[in-house]
């Protein structure tokens, strides 16, 4: 289960458009009969626009968010396709760190990074 920080965070992350406000809520129900339903919620609000996304999980809240700006843009629309790329890149990022995937091996640069001389006892950045 998310906490509102974290639904926030996972929303910022995955916005690339243009500069925007969001807001991410999340909504617990409890009846007395004892039936319980949790809804993630996220909107964007891009140019007096309200973008939002409404879902059980919230990388679908996120996503449907996503996608609800992308089909209001003109097509074709670079800006659409690029939202929707990085959205997707983040959430699967997200996903993967949630659920305890290993961290991918570093690159060819952090590999150089470490190889490098020390310098009276300091390394250089």
């Amino acid at each position: 289960m998310f906490t509102a920080l974290q639904l926030s965070q996972l929303a910022a992350a995955a916005w690339s458009g243009p500069a925007a406000s969001h807001f991410a809520t999340i909504s617990h129900y409890h009846a007395p009969d004892g039936f319980a339903r949790t809804q993630y919620s996220v909107s964007y609000h891009v140019a007096g626009l309200c973008h939002l996304g409404q879902a059980l999980c919230p990388f679908e809240a996120v996503a449907a968010a996503v996608r609800t700006f992308a089909a209001v843009q003109p097509h074709p629309s670079l800006t659409a396709a690029l939202v929707v790329v990085h959205a997707a890149r983040a959430l699967r990022k997200a996903a993967a760190a949630f659920s305890g995937a290993p961290l991918p091996r570093p690159g060819f640069a952090a590999r150089a990074r470490r190889r490098r001389p020390v310098v009276s006892g300091l390394r250089r950045a």
